[in-house]
């Protein structure tokens, strides 16, 4: 019997793992924590080498800081973001956020997918309370009312099994198979638009800068990586995709480089692609109409997604965790259970608000800028004007920061 049951050790699944882990927590040291994941190279220790990155708020870093597993990511290589300059397209209307303008030494870090895997499950393995049930996959669900437990069918390399947990907790990302199979409802809209990510080298430093251009077609992020490195993440039409996607790497190169602008170029020198792939998906607003059921969460990109600008999608989830694990080990210190629907209630109501503000906020964002209508224009340049607003600018840095959910110790 297990008291918390994680399924999918993605990014978020095994932040919650570490957070409810016993390696700095003994506290935590009497938590029966399982997790399942089905992709078997994670247990082998070899984690997506596809180059793609997420950009992590200064409130989350600390999550994971509190947690005991930010100086893992930092000995691996993360990047501080140092300035954010957000433009549209040429044009003279742009804002800079900088980090001495909060009186931080970043605004938010850029690190590699596999660095943060890496991380995590190197913390995961030495948590003695946490066992790894990998590979595996989930068949079905139940809750066991008179019981007061949820049973969990599983195929393994051992065959099939059942496991019993006090509380089953969804990471398994947008398309969870938890969330369906507790026939939970969302509310979902596709965007016309596909995300392709792509690494690139530059000949000079990028100085630790990070840029958002708005394009007619979507945004164009520019992450930094290292010294000299950075994550591109194009969003582009549905059209413009499979052209885009077809292009021979000179020609693809020379569209790469319109989408810098002939200054951010002239700053960078020459830059060549590094992907091996062009990455793509295409990004979704979705929403669960509830994160809980009785013995039952979800967190992450199973319970809430959003359009990736401004890079909020992974730090949404990490702040589901910081909330899930401080309700969960004061419930278990106050000899709660854990799986109990009041218990529950606590974590949704720290979580949904905040999630929800922030899908409408990116879903306005891209829609705002994403068109050629001259209305949009001028209320878009407009609102760049306005940020120029010293008090303005500080408002949109703290909440972009993640620092109004600030993570408990």
């Amino acid at each position: 019997m297990f008291d918390v049951l994680i399924v999918g050790a993605g990014m978020v699944g095994a932040s919650l793992a570490c957070a409810l882990g016993d390696k700095n927590c003994s506290a935590n040291r009497n938590l029966k924590v399982g997790i399942i994941e089905g992709n078997g190279n994670f247990l082998r220790g070899e984690f997506t080498a596809d180059g793609r990155a997420s950009a992590i708020a200064l409130g989350s870093s600390q999550i994971w800081q509190n947690i005991g597993v930010w100086g893992l990511m930092q000995r691996r290589g993360v990047t501080p973001m140092h300035m954010i300059q957000v433009s549209e397209g040429d044009l003279p209307y742009q804002v800079q956020l900088r980090c001495e303008d909060m009186g931080q030494e970043a605004l938010g870090y850029i690190v590699e997918n596999a660095v943060t895997l890496a991380s995590l499950w190197e913390f995961a393995r030495e948590c003695q309370n946490l066992e790894l049930i990998c590979p595996a996959k989930i068949l079905d669900i139940e809750h066991v009312s008179d019981r007061d437990l949820m049973r969990v069918k599983i195929s393994s390399e051992i065959g099939e099994q059942y496991l019993e947990t006090k509380l089953l907790v969804g990471a398994d990302g947008g398309r969870s198979q938890v969330r369906q199979m507790a026939k939970i409802e969302i509310s979902e809209r596709l965007y016309e638009q596909t995300c392709i990510v792509t690494t690139v080298k530059s000949e000079n430093s990028h100085q630790n800068f990070a840029y958002e251009r708005f394009q007619p077609s979507g945004p164009f992020a520019i992450l930094p990586l290292g010294s000299d490195r950075a994550c591109i993440v194009w969003t582009a039409t549905k059209e413009e995709t499979p052209i885009l996607l077809a292009l021979d790497e000179p020609t693809f190169l020379q569209e790469l480089a319109k989408r810098f602008g002939e200054p951010l170029i002239q700053k960078l020198g020459n830059i060549t692609v590094e992907s091996r792939t062009r990455i793509n998906y295409v990004p979704r607003w979705m929403h669960s109409q509830t994160y809980i059921q009785p013995r039952l969460a979800l967190i992450g990109d199973a319970a809430h997604t959003t359009h990736p600008i401004a890079g909020q999608g992974m730090n949404l989830g990490i702040r589901d965790v910081n909330a899930l694990a401080n309700v969960l080990k004061a419930a278990h210190q106050n000899q709660e259970d854990l799986g109990a629907i009041a218990v529950l209630k606590r974590y949704q109501s720290k979580r949904k608000w905040d999630n929800l503000g922030v899908i409408w906020l990116t879903d306005i964002s891209n829609r705002l800028f994403s068109n050629h209508n001259w209305v949009f224009k001028v209320i878009r340049r407009l609102g760049l004007l306005l940020l120029q607003i010293s008090l303005l600018k500080r408002v949109l840095m703290y909440f972009m920061m993640g620092l109004h959910q600030t993570p408990n110790k």
